[in-house]
């Protein structure tokens, strides 16, 4: 662990929160309701070969309107998402799932995953992208590759950070703080908040940042004796609580705060 960790410690809040709940049940079964005819219809403009579907209330696969994906159904070989590539299948499945998430900071973007600087004419527009994300699926640790950009993540083009993290852990990926945990800026708030000394921003999580961050919150679970994803959930949900609070004067779990 960071030297600038030791000591640092789950809030108690924290570990009451998570020796309640489930890993199968509050992490696999976490559902978000996902406007397909936006995704599809935007995956058919940028002309993907690829279609998202989701679950109506019977459990039923439907692929029209509203519906139902579960963080159990981001992983490669899903039933929700078909055509062409697998790993590029589940990125856009996650990038559903993630920015349709009514807790998290995340945002409802399509990304462009398209290689604006191609070097031949008939060059695929998605390759660089796609290489990343098998190399990812294949080897479940993030590629060191020659074009690497400054922060240490490969160039994948349309493929922020978050949404990266999402995907390795999707694909049951390893880094050096070890397994691949979600990251999203309302968790990192509450880290900084309990007095995490670090940069607060995600978007400027650079790979040995995150390592450091993945390391805690694994540090964390180890301690309270449950998974490193509750760790998250409990980060993510109690800063959204504490922004409804805010907002609205409405209380929450009193275990969130």
């Amino acid at each position: 662990m960071s030297r600038l960790d030791e000591g640092f410690s789950p809030p108690t809040a924290c570990v009451q929160w998570c020796q309640h709940r489930s890993y199968d049940l509050h992490v696999l079964d976490d559902g978000v309701e996902v406007d397909l005819d936006w995704w599809n219809g935007h995956l058919d403009r940028a002309g993907h070969d690829l279609r998202l579907r989701g679950r109506n209330l019977d459990g039923e696969i439907v692929e029209y309107g509203g519906a139902t994906v579960q963080r159990n159904d981001l992983r490669i070989g899903t039933d929700l998402a078909t055509g062409e590539h697998d790993s590029l299948r589940l990125l856009f499945l996650c990038a559903a799932w993630q920015g349709s998430h009514r807790h998290r900071r995340a945002m409802r973007r399509f990304p462009d995953v398209m290689n604006p600087h191609l070097n031949r004419p008939d060059e695929n527009p998605v390759a660089k992208t796609l290489a990343v994300l098998d190399s990812c699926v294949r080897n479940r640790v993030v590629p060191d590759h020659p074009n690497s950009t400054w922060s240490g993540w490969p160039d994948a083009p349309g493929v922020g950070m978050s949404l990266m993290a999402t995907f390795l852990w999707a694909v049951k990926a390893s880094v050096y703080g070890g397994p691949a945990q979600l990251i999203d800026q309302y968790g990192v708030s509450t880290l900084i908040h309990e007095g995490w000394l670090e940069d607060p921003s995600v978007t400027g999580f650079t790979r040995r940042r995150y390592d450091r961050y993945v390391e805690l919150i694994t540090a964390w679970a180890t301690d309270i004796g449950t998974s490193p994803e509750l760790v998250e959930m409990w980060l993510v949900q109690r800063w959204s609580a504490r922004l409804n609070e805010a907002r609205h004067g409405r209380y929450t779990a009193p275990t969130l705060f």
